[in-house]
């Protein structure tokens, strides 16, 4: 059974949008409202603590004074990093903080001291922060406070009349000037001017408030988030661990075809070859016995067939290939032998790299498969969406539970197969179930897994 939703995928909204500034304009507010006191706050904290710190160097308590400072500082900036994230702006890719917890205890309270990253943080700590936090006040106190005067002008103006809200109780100079002038044309001027800024103040509100978000985030950057090299580091080594899990996805499969078509044809092969051969004895002197070995040949044939149309799996069906993955996953789900709710937004012909795309199939197979060999499901739910610039593959059945990953079988293949593309591999299965297997396989990957699939030797879902 296979119930289909095909939809198309929907679009981010641009950041920098009017609409998705609104949106953001609470986030944006609970950043920038606490943000002067909290960078005060620090500053004065940590001035303290270096201030004291450097005045008592000449004694040994004051290296490690200092060392706790930059410790600090560090925390401050990760604290900055997360209140940035929750602000609705582009992560900030933390540094690596080497530890060593077999090193003595002194080495490890004096490790800050030659790190340059606590440094950068205790200056943005320090220096940095609070000139941000000051200008960004400003700016902030300045736009509130148009948009407050419009809203209470008119409040005002109804409640004191023009004349006392010109003249109130102002010094002697302002009343007398009030005095001398024209009330009657002078008040609706002013009326008019600060309503006007009032309103520019609150079209302009959310653009303010992105571009002083956005400031905080991109000089914060530079100070707390990772170096280039730092980046490049972790991407080599990403992709080092992703070739390192194709390769052994692609040997796991290899031997597990070995060792099935060895198990399996190969046997059947053998006993067909013998049959044939003793019935080709026994035909001139026993045509009845003769044509019973035949007729076990065939059986043997027929199996030996069905055996290599279920090892087929391992190699992109011709169904995939000419009318892409919508129509294959449509027939592996009426092909299963447990009923499969087949849930997806891509439509008949979405266009999916061939690697992504076969890559898929066989994720979605093996888990089908697995599921119907070891889970005692009544029903199994196949789901493919698009998130986060991966198609996504999730199975979910209602069996038994409790589906664990082995080295070199089952699930533990898939999770190689999906990390030799770059993706993410993960697995809910308590016992008593539901289980629930979601693969995440990047539309770009960085990686490239073969097209056979990992051995299903063991329960998954």
């Amino acid at each position: 059974m296979t119930t289909v939703t095909p939809a198309a995928a929907s679009v981010a909204p641009d950041s920098w949008s009017y609409g998705a500034l609104w949106r953001r304009v609470p986030r944006a507010l609970g950043y920038l409202v606490p943000t002067f006191a909290i960078a005060i706050a620090v500053t004065s904290i940590l001035s303290s603590l270096f201030s004291t710190a450097i005045s008592l160097l000449i004694i040994i308590g004051g290296i490690f004074l200092l060392s706790l400072t930059l410790l600090l500082a560090r925390y401050a900036g990760s604290f900055e990093i997360a209140r940035l994230r929750w602000s609705g702006e582009t992560p900030i890719a933390e540094p690596q903080w080497p530890a060593d917890p077999t090193a003595v205890w002194w080495r490890r309270w004096l490790r800050p001291l030659a790190n340059g990253r606590y440094w950068l943080a205790l200056l943005h700590a320090v220096v940095i922060a609070p000139i941000v936090a000051t200008l960004s006040f400003i700016v902030l106190v300045l736009w509130v406070s148009l948009i407050g005067a419009a809203v209470s002008l008119p409040i005002t103006l109804a409640v004191r009349g023009p004349e006392n809200w010109i003249t109130g109780r102002g010094p002697l100079r302002f009343q007398a000037w009030a005095d001398s002038v024209n009330l009657e044309t002078l008040v609706p001027v002013i009326a008019t001017i600060i309503i006007v800024l009032g309103v520019v103040a609150l079209v302009t509100l959310p653009y303010v408030l992105r571009g002083l978000t956005w400031l905080h985030a991109a000089i914060a950057r530079p100070f707390l988030g990772r170096f280039t090299n730092e980046q490049l580091e972790q991407q080599v080594s990403s992709l080092f661990t992703s070739r390192q899990a194709a390769v052994a996805a692609e040997g796991s499969a290899l031997r597990r075809i070995e060792r099935d078509i060895h198990d399996g044809p190969q046997q059947r092969l053998i006993r067909l070859q013998m049959d044939l051969a003793a019935a080709e004895r026994r035909l001139a002197e026993n045509p009845e016995e003769a044509a019973g070995l035949i007729q076990d040949a065939r059986r043997q044939a027929q199996d030996a067939l069905d055996e290599l149309r279920n090892l087929s799996r391992g190699f992109a069906p011709p169904l995939l290939l000419d009318r892409g993955l919508f129509a294959a996953l449509e027939s592996l789900a009426t092909r299963s032998s447990i009923p499969v709710t087949l849930e997806t937004e891509l439509g008949a012909t979405a266009n999916l790299p061939d690697e992504v795309a076969r890559n898929a199939y066989f994720v979605a197979s093996e888990l089908i498969a697995n599921a119907a060999k070891h889970s005692q499901a009544t029903t199994i739910t196949l789901s493919v969406t698009t998130a986060d610039g991966a198609l996504v593959v999730a199975v979910t059945d209602d069996g038994v539970g409790g589906a664990v990953e082995s080295v070199g079988h089952g699930l533990a293949g898939l999770r190689d197969r999906a990390a030799g593309m770059g993706g993410t591999f993960e697995v809910s299965s308590p016992e008593g179930g539901p289980t629930t297997v979601r693969v995440a396989l990047p539309l770009a990957g960085v990686g490239s897994a073969s097209g056979a699939p990992a051995d299903s030797s063991e329960p998954s879902a």
